[in-house]
């Protein structure tokens, strides 16, 4: 049985180192430069590394967790996680005198039931295979699809509150987080129910039935998105959204309110971020990216104050069709895009969001900081040229070559890239 005290001491120790970094004077400049970049009104790129290879990246032990309970070992690895960033990447996230704190939300999910082949990845790595059968191969399928029954035990989320604030009161800001009901990845989970191919065919052959598929599953976002701010679920003051910094002046969380204020703000989607894609569209075109992607999101994002768009695929060709999203805010330009191309069709009124390519780091043997140097470079520029902020955000890093000091190297390139 987990001991309290001893867990409670583990984490005021780590707490405390933690607070002492969120004082230093470079994280408030930093917290004013990601609201400048986020504003369209930007001091200079910035940059954030996420999605990494802990496996791999946990060399000396740093993130070994000592607590046994589950909640204590939840707040350790927030801890580590942020000692570790600071000791070896220092990159412009924030490092904020805050814990967030879990609220206990149950979601009976959607019935289905994913049936998959899956290759595991290199040990240490992030990076798994997967080949999804189709589970849903016709309109009868469809009736499978379930209307998740959200809940909260109440009682539960206070005593996680409690315990946090007997832990880290008077060392750190505790607040409660909601959901995460900002995401809004439609296309993601139907690919593991019908299989990518399938979807790619049958937009083709059978695009009434997509657009039957779209019809609930975007009726069913929209249901959970309203049992959350039911609930007061919503988690507001989010540092990050999709990998990038999230901090703003247009939204509230970020301005210092109290944990009073910050219930107000849980029940509305208003006051938070959105994110969308639609990765295995990195083959279609614009109008079909339209037709089976973007009209549907059109009353998503109406739901929310800001919103970014994109992960992997490529839309260098689709800024027209993307800038119709209400609230879009940053755009994903994928190492597979045209970055002048991009560049010239956002014209200042996005962040240009650039995703560097994680491969330079990968690779058993070639490491070559010139070419990452060049490759971010190109970007801040090209970026700049059209008016455009930019931010470099390297993500999906699977591995590193179990060479971890290569991503520390990174993180330097970019910070003097940015001009930090």
């Amino acid at each position: 049985m987990a001991n309290y005290e001893k867990e409670k001491a583990i984490l005021q120790t780590l707490a405390k180192k933690v607070a002492e970094i969120s004082a230093l004077p470079i994280q408030e400049k930093t917290f004013k430069a990601w609201k400048g970049l986020n504003s369209l009104r930007p001091e200079r790129p910035m940059f954030m590394i996420d999605q990494l290879p802990w496996g791999e990246l946990n060399r000396d032990g740093d993130m070994n967790c000592e607590c046994e309970d589950w909640l204590m070992r939840h707040f350790e690895w927030q801890l580590r996680e942020t000692l570790y960033r600071w000791n070896h990447i220092q990159d412009d996230r924030v490092v904020m005198n805050t814990i967030r704190v879990p609220k206990s939300i149950q979601n009976t999910g959607y019935g289905m039931h994913i049936q998959e082949d899956r290759i595991p990845g290199q040990a240490g790595t992030a990076a798994d295979s997967h080949d999804y059968k189709d589970i849903l191969k016709d309109e009868e399928d469809l009736e499978k699809i379930q209307t998740p029954k959200i809940s909260e035990d109440k009682e539960a989320s206070k005593k996680w509150f409690d315990t946090a604030k007997d832990i880290f009161g008077g060392i750190m800001k505790v607040t409660q987080g909601g959901a995460g009901a900002g995401y809004g990845h439609v296309w993601d989970v139907i690919s593991t129910w019908h299989g990518v191919e399938e979807c790619m065919y049958d937009i083709l052959d059978r695009p009434e039935f997509i657009h039957k598929i779209l019809d609930k599953m975007f009726g069913l976002y929209l249901y959970q998105l309203g049992e959350y701010e039911k609930l007061g679920a919503i988690d507001v003051g989010d540092p990050l959204i999709h990998c990038t910094g999230a901090y703003t002046d247009e939204l509230p969380g970020f301005k210092g309110e109290s944990e009073e204020e910050l219930e107000k703000f849980r029940y509305s989607a208003k006051n938070i971020w959105t994110m969308g894609a639609a990765q295995l569209f990195s083959m279609v075109s614009p109008e079909v990216h339209d037709e089976f992607e973007i009209a549907y999101h059109m009353k998503w994002y109406e739901r929310f104050g800001l919103g970014y768009y994109g992960c992997c695929e490529p839309l260098d060709l689709k800024i027209h069709v993307i800038a119709k999203l209400p609230n879009v805010r940053k755009i994903s330009m994928s190492p597979w895009v045209n970055m002048e191309r991009g560049s010239e069709a956002m014209a200042g009124r996005f962040v240009f969001s650039r995703k560097p390519n994680p491969a330079f780091l990968s690779s058993g043997t070639a490491w070559i900081p010139d070419l990452v140097r060049k490759d971010l470079s190109d970007a801040c520029e090209i970026a700049g040229k059209y008016g455009n902020p930019c931010e470099l955000i390297l993500k999906d890093v699977s591995t590193t070559g179990n060479r971890p000091e290569r991503l520390w190297e990174w993180a330097k390139i970019a910070a003097e890239v940015c001009g930090r």
